[in-house]
């Protein structure tokens, strides 16, 4: 089992791609860079770090806009 990073900004979701063998150092690995933003004058993302099975790829399904506008 490993942990996968999670960063969400607004309403979307995005895979970090980043992989940590416990959730302890997931989590500080993403509070670590928030606070590197912070210094810089940037507001972090959210994030939640999940477990997932090694080896395995994260499908993400959202739901589609009911809107007839592509924007």
């Amino acid at each position: 089992m490993e942990f996968l990073l999670l960063w969400f900004f607004n309403q979307d979701v995005f895979d970090s791609g980043l992989r940590y063998k416990t959730a302890a150092s997931c989590f500080s690995n993403a509070q670590n860079v928030g606070m590197e933003l912070r210094e810089v004058g940037l507001n972090p993302p959210t994030f939640t770090c999940i477990p997932i099975a090694k080896g395995k790829d994260l499908k993400i399904y959202r739901p589609g806009s009911n809107s007839r506008f592509p924007f």
